[in-house]
């Protein structure tokens, strides 16, 4: 019920601004004999780190394990953002990229024991973000919105069956473009992203389920293209 709360709110928030920027002409400047491209589409393409804040809530044929957590290996990965500008100053993206492998090891309590398994995912966001024009080529933006986890395989390691659930979080954006020219550019983005999911399986014959908060910090970096 909170991951859709949270997916409704980002939905909402989206529509809100695409609504407001809607209401705004697009507009182009001149920049000599040519025009800088102000709105229309863009990539922001370039690797991009997985640190998690991670940790669980496990349980044991329905009782939990004290102290019993998990551990999760950071992740790097190729990301892709592909956007659109409503406006000079107004825009929504799809982030996405080549699915990270997540390995999984107990912690707390049972460290040491060694790796669950392994989780190929894939976390998708939707944000819609304002630029600020103002230093010229240096383009800071902030924005928000929904993220979809979704797990594409899942790999047996001491736990057999494993299974984790797909799910929907939330993510705050911020980042700059540095623009070389009217078209390309660098860019740093940084999202925190707010998610939890659900995992299953059986540990020597006894079934396992665990509440999982990931929370992951997305550090991407890479090339701008503005078409």
């Amino acid at each position: 019920m909170f991951q859709n709360g949270i997916a409704a709110l980002g939905l909402l928030a989206i529509c809100a601004v695409a609504t407001t920027a809607s209401a705004s002409e697009p507009s182009r400047v001149a920049t000599g004999t040519r025009q800088s491209p102000l709105a229309g589409a863009y990539l922001h393409v370039g690797p991009a780190g997985l640190v998690l804040n991670e940790g669980a809530k496990i349980r044991a044929a329905g009782q939990p394990l004290v102290g019993a957590d998990i551990s999760v290996e950071s992740q790097l990965t190729l990301g892709i953002e592909a956007g659109y500008f409503l406006n000079p100053n107004v825009a929504v993206s799809l982030t996405g990229g080549i699915p990270p492998v997540a390995k999984i090891e107990l912690a707390g309590t049972m460290s040491g024991m060694g790796a669950v398994g392994k989780t190929t995912y894939g976390p998708v966001g939707l944000t819609a973000h304002y630029h600020f024009r103002q230093l010229g080529r240096l383009q800071p933006y902030a924005g928000l919105g929904p993220v979809l986890f979704y797990v594409f395989d899942d790999e047996d390691g001491l736990m057999t069956h494993l299974k984790a659930r797909h799910s929907v979080g939330f993510a705050l954006q911020a980042g700059a473009d540095l623009m070389l020219d009217e078209n390309w550019g660098v860019f740093i983005d940084v999202k925190k992203v707010f998610l939890q999911t659900q995992a299953s399986g059986t540990l020597g014959g006894i079934p396992i389920k665990a509440d999982v908060r990931l929370d992951p910090l997305v550090v991407h970096s890479g090339v701008t293209y503005r078409f």
